[in-house]
């Protein structure tokens, strides 16, 4: 009786499921910025254009100061903007090396707005 192990098989059965499992959870990190984008209040649109997502070492943040921007911006497409920006750092996160990824918003202002519109924690209630 011989009993053969097929590596390759296997290595492709086991790539298959990484890459199954990296997609479910990209696919949950883009759930939870549409989730923050539904909340995001837009009046110059400098808070949407903060928004970054990043692993807990990355030291990248947007930061975008309303100062002289004008007020009273197209909602639909600074929400857009908002989602774009999170789903392209989400991309570009190599999520089965990361230990730890964060939802960051570094506009100065952002304090204030989460006071207010709570749009972090509805976000947290909801995925936790």
């Amino acid at each position: 009786m011989v009993v053969r192990v097929n590596k390759a098989s296997i290595k492709a059965k086991l790539d298959k499921a990484m890459e199954d499992t990296e997609e479910e959870i990209k696919g949950r990190l883009n759930n939870i910025a549409f989730s923050l984008t539904l909340r995001v209040p837009v009046d110059t649109g400098a808070y949407a254009e903060s928004f970054s997502v990043d692993t807990s070492g990355g030291r990248s943040i947007r930061r975008v100061s309303s100062d002289g921007r004008p007020r009273n911006q197209d909602m639909a497409s600074y929400r857009n903007t908002a989602y774009s920006l999170m789903r392209n750092d989400i991309e570009r996160i190599k999520v089965l090396k990361s230990n730890k990824i964060q939802f960051k918003n570094g506009a100065p202002h952002a304090t204030e707005v989460e006071a207010r519109y709570q749009v972090f924690g509805a976000a947290k209630d909801k995925f936790r």
